[in-house]
């Protein structure tokens, strides 16, 4: 009876002593899972108060989820205010991290890039692997090509597909090609 009542004991220590903590950064979240819908719902949040801008004044904006990654570190919505005249594409990146306690956590934030940066953002990652598919394919996985769009890196390989990885604020986020092209189309057909 004692061993169990160790056990019980133990076993509810370590279970509350596990938890997820706030990274410091304004627009860095506490996450336990990712999905378009939490993106959409959390994205809401983050477009009226950080992109848009809050005011008395009554103003109406739209949000639509266009795309996931497989790897569900990125996701990718549009948005759009005529009231303010702005429209743009919100990167949702998401990963798992570690505290100094040696618990994880999954932690996500928004990159805002407004109507014609996103275009060109698109546009450029399209452009680099047309241009340069015949060196990605001469060895897949090995050969690798990258640049920077203002504060993001982008590396571009093949393994079979175009895996675009893409780097911001800490995140290694996998864009798969599949998610890429759905989100080009959708953006280029809404905006």
């Amino acid at each position: 009876m004692k061993k169990l009542v160790t056990t019980l004991l133990f076993l509810l220590i370590a279970t509350t002593s596990y938890s997820q903590i706030r990274q410091g950064s304004q627009n860095f979240f506490i996450a336990k899972e990712w999905s378009k819908d939490i993106s959409l719902f959390r994205c809401k949040a983050f477009l009226f108060q950080e992109v848009l801008g809050v005011s008395e004044a009554i103003k109406k904006f739209t949000v639509e989820p266009l795309a996931a990654s497989k790897s569900g570190e990125l996701t990718t919505l549009i948005y759009k205010s005529e009231d303010l005249g702005k429209e743009g594409l919100i990167l949702g990146f998401y990963g798992n991290y570690w505290t100094a306690e040696g618990t994880t956590y999954k932690g996500y934030a928004f990159k805002d890039l407004s109507g014609e940066k996103a275009k060109l953002f698109l546009n450029k990652i399209r452009k680099a692997m047309d241009d340069h598919k015949k060196f990605l394919q001469s060895d897949n996985d090995n050969n690798n090509i990258f640049f920077e769009f203002e504060d993001i890196q982008v590396l571009i390989y093949r393994d079979g597909n175009f895996i675009i990885r893409v780097f911001w604020n800490g995140f290694d986020s996998t864009w798969e090609n599949t998610a890429f092209k759905r989100s080009k189309k959708r953006f280029e057909r809404k905006i």
